[in-house]
């Protein structure tokens, strides 16, 4: 089965993980973008891949795509009906996408307060997080700068770990 991947991504890092655990074999096709992986899906040349929701939602709302399972630990909002990895019996890592808003090293803190307090409101204004909900159903956890650099260390971590376990190298 051949599986298209960025190279050195977090789709290389789950699906390298996914193989060592669940212990199977995937072809792995290396590519240098999102779009090129998915026409090659929808074309049948690759037999899968994994993506985010947001990049795959276009494609499965016409029916184009099949999602046969999700990464993360609970079923999202936008695909009830499509069991998780574990919920298969697939040891897995749970994953999800994630974004973060950073500044320059020493930015005094008072600007950092303010950047955090204006990104907050916006993204946890109604419009804006309903957007972030249909479109790549995404939820919005607005955190502290503290919370989020923990949070970072942690998937650092873990990641790293994964790494260092499979013996990943960068091309």
């Amino acid at each position: 089965m051949s599986v298209g991947l960025l190279s050195s991504s977090g789709q290389l890092l789950i699906t390298t993980h996914l193989q060592k655990a669940n212990n199977f074999q995937l072809n792995h096709i290396y590519y240098k973008g999102g779009g090129p992986i998915m026409q090659d899906i929808l074309a049948g040349v690759l037999d899968i891949t994994i993506t985010t929701i947001g990049a795959a939602q276009p494609h499965v709302r016409a029916g184009k795509v099949r999602v046969v399972a999700t990464t993360g630990e609970k079923r999202p909002s936008s695909l009830p009906d499509v069991p998780t990895l574990a919920e298969q019996g697939i040891a897995t890592n749970p994953t999800y996408s994630w974004w973060g808003v950073y500044v320059p090293a020493g930015t005094p803190r008072p600007i950092v307060d303010r950047v955090t307090q204006e990104v907050t409101k916006a993204v946890r204004s109604p419009d804006v997080a309903q957007k972030f909900r249909d479109q790549i159903d995404m939820e919005i956890i607005a955190s502290t700068p503290e919370e989020f650099t923990a949070f970072q260390q942690r998937e650092q971590e873990r990641w790293f770990k994964v790494i260092k376990d499979h013996n990943i190298k960068t091309d």
